[in-house]
């Protein structure tokens, strides 16, 4: 795992250099995303994301927050704005988002600006309808919180410490595991903290997951793990099986054959019992007609 984070920061860092001099607004920081893919597609949906501890937050202090909250009271508002949590630089309520954030160009500023999204676990899955496909594009739907808690301060911080991973429809998905600016190590670390999540959050776990890797949002993923074939006991139990069904079909085929090729036998024997009684009856009846010729030669 480290080698795979060491050689993925070296690419990111060669191809910021190579793009220094001709793109002059290239992000200097990359997000960097496990990738999973599974064997078999989930059979229910699942809106609220789950939360995964990392070892190092994704989330630093210079970082920007926005913070959704259903409750639209002053004091409310007033009291999360009170908190000690430098990273959340803006506070929206729900009566805000529908109508000063009803524009797509308030919507897509809003996109821009934060890095990440926080909001009242309460509202959380109305608000993909609200904020529309860019957010979820940009994987920043936002995350649940629980904004009723006892120690709000306490609750959120923990929100920021954690990376999400949401339902997929299909069989790939991806989660946030750290950013370019980590090194290898503290990437290597986040990653195997969510693997030890991931298949807790995927129907039947590991069994169903055919490979993992890592990406930034522009380059190859690199593997980091691949589902071996079925072991060799099992493909022999599955072949003994199946010999089994097939030899059990064969010898019904046979026995169905068999039954088929005696019926027309048996329809033959009829056949040749009735004609051979037509046969005499006609044989019958043509000797009584002839008898009574016999007789007037006779006489």
């Amino acid at each position: 795992v480290v080698q795979a984070a060491d050689a993925l920061l070296k690419y990111t860092e060669k191809r910021r250099d190579s793009q220094a001099a001709t793109n002059l607004l290239a992000d200097d920081v990359e997000a960097v995303y496990l990738t999973i893919t599974a064997k078999k597609m989930p059979t229910h949906s699942r809106h609220k994301p789950y939360r995964i501890p990392l070892r190092v937050p994704v989330v630093t202090e210079s970082s920007s927050v926005c913070l959704i909250t259903k409750n639209n009271t002053e004091a409310h508002v007033e009291t999360l704005k009170n908190l000690n949590i430098p990273q959340i630089k803006e506070i929206i309520t729900l009566y805000q988002l529908k109508t000063e954030f009803k524009a797509y160009e308030a919507r897509r500023l809003l996109l821009s600006t934060h890095e990440l999204f926080l909001t009242d676990d309460r509202v959380v899955k109305s608000l993909p309808e609200l904020l529309g496909v860019k957010f979820f594009k940009n994987k920043k739907l936002p995350a649940p919180v629980n904004l009723l808690a006892k120690d709000l301060e306490r609750e959120v911080a923990k929100a920021l410490s954690c990376t999400y991973y949401r339902s997929a429809n299909g069989t790939s998905s991806t989660l946030k595991v750290g950013s370019s600016a980590m090194s290898a190590v503290q990437l290597a670390d986040n990653i195997e903290a969510a693997m030890g999540f991931v298949p807790k959050c995927i129907e039947k776990g590991w069994d169903n997951i055919q490979s993992i890797g890592i990406k930034t949002g522009t380059s190859l993923t690199l593997p980091i793990y691949n589902a071996l074939p079925n072991p060799a006991g099992v493909i022999d139990a599955t072949i003994s099986t199946a010999t089994k069904v097939s030899g059990k079909a064969t010898k019904e085929a046979a026995e169905e054959q068999a039954a088929k090729a005696a019926t027309p036998a048996k329809k033959s024997k009829k056949s040749l019992l009735s004609r051979e009684k037509a046969e005499t009856l006609a044989a019958t009846k043509k000797n009584a007609a002839a008898a009574p010729k016999r007789r007037a030669t006779k006489a």
